[in-house]
């Protein structure tokens, strides 16, 4: 193996030389970020719908019948000034019932009897992030004229929100935890390298090679493998969420082809995790099987 040869054409040598190592190294790698994959996959679809859950106006203000738009955008115009209020939108009858057409979705014949629109004009109000509503700005809402009621919407979203929290910390555990066991493996894929080319590593400890040249080849080819394997394992990823994805309706609005969907995110997330993986379970595998040695 010649000097004058850099690293990564070392490492691309290496790998030729041995195509059974190079396979048994990438389909195990494949296996292990596809099931990262899949992961990554699935939390960010929940994230996801999650937030179109938690999407909405944390007041509800229904105006009376008699209540005319010009009122409703009077009353707007004034709870925008509050300073808890981040936004307020003035929903009429006629979008409101489109609204409810379009979340009935299949079901949009259950109206196909009405003659009047019963829905009132309403106005949507937005606090601003941290806030909740309390009773008494419900109550200074109740006593504007022309409101017939106030909904509070936001206690469910809240606990909603801390649920969601909850569970994202718990993903990142178990993130970090699959991290941990993809770098474990290519630890012992370096490690099983390092020792099927021994004889030729004695060569070059004969003739002087530094300790860098002997192993920077075999953190290149980890993070070449891991490479391969991530494209590999996006390709499984998307074939198996597209088995097993169908159009079929959830509680809350949701669809389970949504859940099942692969963002294109995901697999550049796959080859930043493999990347990292390569590098720091390369250095490990071979910073355990080379140990420096002593002067003669």
């Amino acid at each position: 193996m010649s000097r004058r040869r850099g690293a990564l054409g070392r490492a691309w040598l290496q790998m030729r030389e041995d195509p059974w190592l190079q396979g048994v190294a990438v389909s195990t790698l494949t296996v292990a970020l596809a099931i990262v994959g899949a992961y990554l996959a699935l939390c960010l679809n929940l994230h996801q719908a999650a937030a179109r859950l938690a999407t909405g106006a944390t007041l509800m203000v229904a105006l009376e019948d008699e209540a005319s738009l010009e009122r409703g955008r009077d009353l707007a115009r004034e709870v925008a000034g509050w300073p808890e209020v981040a936004e307020v939108r003035l929903v009429g009858k006629t979008e409101a019932l489109a609204r409810f057409r379009q979340q009935l979705g299949p079901h949009q014949g259950l109206l196909e009897g009405l003659t009047d629109n019963p829905l009132p004009n309403a106005l949507e109000i937005f606090l601003q992030p941290g806030l909740r509503a309390g009773p008494e700005m419900a109550g200074r809402l109740r006593s504007r004229s022309g409101v017939a009621e106030v909904v509070t919407s936001r206690p469910w979203l809240h606990r909603l929100e801390q649920g969601g929290a909850t569970l994202a910390s718990l993903a990142m555990a178990l993130g970090f935890l699959l991290f941990l066991g993809v770098v474990l493996l290519v630890t012992n894929t370096v490690r099983l390298a390092v020792y099927a080319r021994r004889e030729q590593l004695e060569v070059l400890d004969l003739v002087g090679a530094s300790s860098g040249y002997a192993r920077w080849p075999f953190v290149l080819e980890a993070v070449l493998q891991a490479l391969a394997a991530s494209l590999l394992a996006s390709l499984l990823v998307w074939g198996l969420l597209a088995l097993l994805a169908a159009p079929a309706e959830l509680p809350l609005g949701l669809d389970l082809s949504q859940l099942l969907g692969l963002d294109w995110r995901v697999p550049l997330a796959l080859m930043g995790v493999a990347v990292l993986a390569g590098v720091l379970g390369g250095l490990l595998g071979v910073g355990r099987a080379l140990r420096p040695r002593g002067p003669a």
